[in-house]
């Protein structure tokens, strides 16, 4: 690749970059990505670790302000104290004097936009796991205490192997900090963004599921459910008017999908799903032949026409269904003869960017864990397969104990659930049982050693009931769960799992 030479720019010190440029004398970049508002990305080579990276690098007239530059690092900090499946993942950030730069992972993906602009709209199921994967990100961040403020398709990233990331927390903002832009400053995309971002209020987590709202609707719809000729316009329609039923652009949408989605787009955020948990919880109902949640039973249905005056239909009956009779047959002849020729032609698929569907994982084997043991080896081994065996009325068990924590020199016990494959997990569901014990959630490469020591991908506390884990998207070839205290027990102390399912896909 040809490398242009850096050039200086009219703010003093601050360069420009171009594919040769390297950053901290670490980071070579090689080839843009993407440019936006604030920054252009680049993939790059980490010549210190020797590993494949993306660059983002801020534009030099902003790297000489000193309000965008602390934006630009805010976007570090906020996003390295995120760590989920479904977050671009940072590694480091750097400011070289003559450039401002984060180092990220480097995904092979797409943006929602650069789909949505091929594709116009997604099918009902798509949009769904879209949304649940997304959700479950927002909910590690708005735990984590922190709002993104600018969830749009262009932050939104599908990856060729089935996962969904958000990226660009570049206006996030943390409970604990104070904003960077000034009074009644507008931050985040005027399409995406809420009614008390809109009126310069306080946010938090609910601002982010309403834009996430609208993401959805546009995959569904086509089209956001405000419109306008002027971003003026798109808020004042958003702050005194409700979103026109999905339904009403395209009639394959779910009734019970567009209920949710409109739940979401409610105009005061204590008329909206309080949380990622519930927003997620109505998405996952959604494939149950059950009634709606509470929560989104009085959204109303699609407002229908006066009645006062015949419709165009009925009123031109007498030659409107024998020329839509004509039509049909046409149609029908057409189909059949592309159909036919069709046959004798091969094309490739595409390959499709958007989240494989939600199979089940299959387990096909399990063992103990029990790497402290003393006495005979094993915790309980023959008993292992009643875990992964479909009867709730059968478990494995661990040996008893006198104290909830185990004995000095004994961090837990476990099981490590082996899948047929390399695999995307979605979540792990566990039944067993309810006595207030706690453990962790593991994922295991193949080849590779548990390690205890390193960050687990959820911690489980005072189990008392069956669990559903989000895991958004997360890729392992096996899950170990580690119980690490017992719970509750009349001087004896034991944990049963009845049964486990991995929900997810087989990637390979």
């Amino acid at each position: 690749m040809t490398e242009e030479p850096t050039t200086e720019s009219a703010a003093e010190g601050v360069r420009l970059v171009g594919a040769g440029t390297v950053i901290a004398d670490r980071y070579h970049l090689e080839r843009l990505l993407g440019s936006g508002g604030m920054a252009q990305v680049w993939e790059a080579t980490d010549q210190t670790l020797g590993r494949r990276v993306a660059v983002k690098v801020l534009h030099p007239h902003l790297a000489a302000d000193d309000t965008f530059v602390r934006r630009f690092r805010a976007e570090a900090i906020a996003a390295a104290r995120l760590t989920h499946p479904g977050i671009v993942g940072v590694y480091d950030t750097c400011s070289d004097g003559a450039h401002e730069a984060i180092v990220m992972e480097l995904l092979e993906a797409k943006t929602l936009r650069e789909v949505l602009d091929e594709r116009g709209t997604l099918d009902a199921e798509s949009t769904r796991r879209i949304g649940l994967r997304l959700l479950d990100a927002l909910e590690a961040a708005h735990n984590a205490g922190l709002v993104h403020r600018d969830i749009k398709p262009s932050n939104i990233l599908l990856c060729t192997d089935g996962r969904v990331k958000i990226a660009d927390f570049g206006i996030a903002k943390a409970e604990d900090q104070t904003e960077l832009t000034s009074d009644g400053s507008l931050v985040g995309t005027a399409s995406y963004l809420s009614p008390e971002q809109l009126e310069g209020q306080p946010v938090d987590g609910r601002a982010d599921l309403y834009s996430l709202g609208i993401v959805l609707y546009e995959c569904l719809a086509g089209r956001i459910p405000f419109d306008g000729e002027s971003s003026a316009a798109v808020a004042l329609a958003r702050l005194h008017s409700d979103p026109v039923d999905p339904r009403r652009f395209r009639s394959d949408v779910p009734s019970r999908m567009a209920t949710t989605i409109l739940a979401a787009l409610r105009q005061e955020p204590d008329d909206r799903f309080g949380n990622a948990a519930e927003f997620r919880a109505s998405l996952l109902f959604l494939a149950e032949d059950t009634q709606p949640q509470a929560i989104i039973q009085s959204v109303p249905e699609a407002r229908q026409e006066p009645a006062t005056q015949p419709g165009f239909g009925r009123s031109e009956r007498s030659w409107l269904i024998p020329a839509v009779g004509i039509i049909l047959i046409g149609t029908a002849l057409i189909v059949a003869g592309l159909l036919l020729r069709n046959t004798s032609e091969t094309t490739e698929a595409p390959t499709s960017t958007l989240p494989p569907a939600f199979d089940s994982a299959a387990l096909v084997d399990v063992n103990t864990f029990d790497p402290s043991g003393t006495g005979d080896p094993g915790e309980n081994d023959s008993l292992a397969p009643l875990a992964i065996d479909g009867d709730e009325l059968t478990a494995w068990r661990t040996e008893q104990y006198e104290d909830p924590s185990f004995f000095p020199g004994k961090d837990g016990v476990g099981l490590i659930l082996q899948l047929q494959g390399p695999s995307v997990l979605d979540r792990l569901e566990i039944i067993g049982s309810t006595n207030g014990w706690s453990g962790e959630i593991r994922l295991i490469e193949q080849g590779v050693e548990v390690d205890l020591e390193a960050p687990p991908a959820a911690t489980l506390d005072d189990v008392r009931g069956p669990l559903s884990i989000p895991l958004g998207g997360a890729r392992a070839d096996a899950v170990l769960l580690w119980i690490t205290n017992l719970g509750d027990g009349d001087g004896s102390h034991r944990v049963e799992v009845a049964e486990v399912t991995a929900v997810g896909t087989v990637v390979g």
